[in-house]
């Protein structure tokens, strides 16, 4: 990918990016100082906040407006705005954290990747299939974004419920 220059042909991939250095960052600021320092860049971040911002901006400049209403929308999608969820958690912007976290769930469902998909063997045995669903999910999804899907779900899920516990205690 880096060969490739995935970053400046796809938005996506971008976006997604930006949101996981993003993420880092707010996770690790000492890291992120010292790194900077080094590299000569402390004049450009002077503060690894300026880092997380810029990274924001940049995730939500590459998504472009309007990007919940793409037909490709995909797990990576999901995926991007748990990170944005997460980078507003660690520096403590609730308000965009519990934001990204409610979109990262919603992707997800309208995906259909929050549930268990009925295999055809265990449906038939267990009385269901998928005769006759409506659901609009799609019905074959890859293991790889299933597994993904899943754990991203239960993730925000109980995350967003501790930010909803501490907000209400605090």
């Amino acid at each position: 990918m880096w060969s490739r220059r995935e970053d400046i042909s796809n938005r996506p991939f971008l976006a997604l990016l930006a949101s996981m250095v993003a993420a880092l960052v707010a996770s690790f600021p000492r890291k992120a100082r010292i790194d900077l320092k080094s590299q000569g860049q402390d004049k450009l971040f002077p503060n690894h906040m300026a880092l997380v911002n810029r990274c924001v901006q940049v995730c939500s400049a590459a998504r472009g407006g309007g990007y919940l209403d793409r037909q490709d929308l995909d797990i990576y999608d999901a995926c991007t705005s748990y990170f944005i969820g997460l980078t507003g958690a660690y520096t403590f912007q609730w308000r965009q954290c519990r934001l990204y976290f409610g979109e990262c769930l919603t992707i997800l469902r309208v995906l259909g990747l929050h549930k268990m998909q009925a295999d055809s063997n265990y449906a038939d045995i267990l009385g269901g299939g998928n005769n006759g669903d409506s659901s609009g999910y799609p019905q074959h999804i890859d293991k790889v974004a299933e597994q993904i899907g899943r754990r991203l779900f239960w993730t925000a899920f109980v995350g967003m419920r501790y930010v909803l516990f501490c907000l209400s205690w605090g």
